[in-house]
């Protein structure tokens, strides 16, 4: 289905109704149904008023929204494909041009086209993190897992039967500016239950996605002081996705940047003569150098918390493949850790561990921080690594209080644990837990 031009009246008369409302909206009235005009984009008849005065037509697909400025709806043409193979919901390209194509003998196919978005499962995204992607950025997902994509040229797609026009190559460096930085945080906003998610396409990128994605990938770890472990069946993904989620690398000048002083893990693809070296030096944990072909170049990752640091994700990642390459060397497997496992000193603790479903396991940490409160962590892990070591990404914490009577009330103190658990040298049980280190200096003894 394609959308083009609306009459100039009906645009004049839709720009002047959205903008009388513009006023209701600074004194923060509210229409005859109780909607707080300011609170977001109202819509009148196929056209939206921003909060920030914004007047917009609206275009719709799959439940989904898309806003173009009406100053720039008269100049587009939007396109929005019902079921598409490829997932595209809306396709904005630039009338003139088409039409010039179109004049010179072309189909206008392709001709001034601005941007394309479109929707990816979370394999498809597993799939395209892994090669190349010019032209294609993620740019945000919903609960269902559903990615959405920012399609774009790589080339100027703008045609004119006269390129001496500033008039025309001023319009379309504007459409441009809009289109790229203006649409995506407009979808995201306008959008119910959309989440921003970016991940970046630098060499690292690439390389770190096919350590998670891609079976056949051999990798290895290892600090610069140390002997390299490798894979062992360890699960790369929890690592892989917070080093590449909402981050962008930046490259460094050589000339003028200091290499990092002290200790580093490298990240070794042997097949493909590629090496990354994370440095673990204060104030230097997000630089890395990337190593091929007798070439070094030094970048940053820039992560979008401002908190996140990549070296201290290289070690958790390092001393993953640590521990399961010595459970390995230990003999243990996964079912040795099934059981019930009570705090070695003063048994306030107890790990209870049980076979779930598809091969994972049910875990339950129950503690008592006195007799009218228990701490509580719920979670199923899996098998990481060829040893005996259970990891989790979904541990369940609650605080539950008790009464006089035996009745309790629970507070959720979170939902997004991570972490493990594993078997030391003297068959106890240790557990690593991300979130506030609960499990720490903590041993757990088998109990039956």
């Amino acid at each position: 289905m394609k959308y083009k031009k609306k009459s100039v009246l009906s645009v004049v008369l839709a720009a002047v109704m959205v903008l009388s409302l513009a006023a209701c909206a600074a004194a923060g009235e509210k229409d005859r149904d109780g909607f707080a005009i300011s609170g977001e984009s109202l819509d009148i008849n196929n056209v939206a008023l921003r909060p920030d005065g914004e007047a917009s037509s609206i275009y719709m697909n799959a439940d989904r929204k898309l806003l173009i400025p009406l100053e720039y709806n008269e100049l587009l043409q939007t396109e929005t494909p019902e079921n598409d193979e490829n997932g595209i919901l809306f396709t904005v390209s630039e009338i003139a041009s088409i039409e010039a194509d179109q004049a010179q003998g072309g189909s206008g196919e392709g001709a001034g086209w601005l941007f394309s978005i479109g929707v990816i499962s979370e394999i498809q995204l597993y799939d395209m993190l892994c090669n190349d992607m010019s032209g294609v950025d993620v740019f945000a997902r919903d609960p269902d897992g559903t990615y959405y994509v920012y399609y774009h040229p790589t080339d100027v797609r703008m045609v004119r039967e006269n390129y001496d026009d500033d008039e025309s190559i001023e319009l379309w460096t504007t459409l441009n500016e809009w289109a790229w930085s203006s649409v995506r945080d407009t979808f995201v906003a306008e959008n119910d239950g959309l989440i921003a998610e970016t991940f970046g396409n630098a060499d690292l990128d690439i390389y770190l996605a096919r350590a998670a994605f891609v079976d056949s990938t051999a990798y290895a770890l290892s600090p610069s002081t140390w002997r390299p472990v490798t894979a062992n069946g360890v699960y790369a993904e929890p690592y892989v996705m917070r080093l590449i989620r909402n981050a962008q690398v930046e490259a460094l000048d050589n000339e003028t940047t200091a290499v990092p002083d002290g200790e580093y893990i490298f990240l070794n693809f042997p097949n493909d003569d590629m090496r990354f070296d994370f440095f673990l030096a204060e104030g230097s944990e997000n630089i890395y150098r990337q190593v091929w072909s007798g070439n070094e170049q030094l970048f940053r990752i820039n992560f979008a918390d401002g908190t996140t640091k990549a070296s201290e994700i290289m070690q958790e990642w390092y001393d993953a493949l640590a521990e399961a390459d010595m459970m390995r060397e230990l003999g243990y497997t996964p079912d040795d850790l099934i059981g019930r496992w009570a705090e070695k000193i003063a048994g306030r603790g107890v790990v209870t561990i049980t076979q779930g479903a598809k091969g994972m396991y049910d875990v339950l940490v129950e503690w008592s921080n006195s007799a009218a409160e228990k701490y509580i962590w719920e979670m199923t892990a899996r098998p990481t690594g060829a040893g005996g070591v259970l990891s989790y990404e979904n541990g369940r914490h609650l605080i539950r209080t008790y009464d006089s009577d035996g009745k309790f009330t629970e507070e959720v103190k979170y939902e997004d644990g991570t972490g493990e658990f594993y078997l030391n040298s003297a068959y106890e049980l240790m557990w690593r837990d991300d979130i506030d280190g609960a499990g720490e200096n903590t041993v757990f003894v088998n109990a039956g």
